[in-house]
């Protein structure tokens, strides 16, 4: 396997694990929601910059839906996390040329 295939695979299991993890919390506390536990009420305030966000009275499955919906919106605004491959590497792999205008990509013909 060369060094791009195996990025794109780690860039793809990443997100899968991130967003299934984000699933599963949405999942969880919508069950928990349903199943009527709300022995405690509580309340979350969270604030970025000058924005603030303030919720009270919530049950523990809307805690849990609420952390997995940050999960899966935060997979989503961020960027993927990288591999860096040296241009020695690559160039090492017979399938980029180094030239004037940087490095370009040979193709398969």
């Amino acid at each position: 396997m060369d060094a791009f295939i195996v990025s794109v695979f780690y860039v793809l299991i990443w997100r899968l694990c991130v967003l299934a993890c984000g699933l599963v919390c949405v999942i969880l506390g919508y069950r928990l929601f349903m199943g009527g536990f709300a022995a405690q009420q509580g309340s979350v305030e969270a604030g970025v910059g000058g924005n603030t966000l303030k919720m009270s009275n919530m049950a523990p499955g809307t805690f849990f839906a609420f952390f997995g919906a940050v999960i899966i919106a935060t997979l989503v605004w961020t960027s993927p996390a990288e591999i860096v491959v040296p241009k020695e590497a690559l160039q090492a792999t017979a399938q980029v040329d180094m030239g004037p205008g940087g490095l370009t990509v040979r193709s398969e013909e």
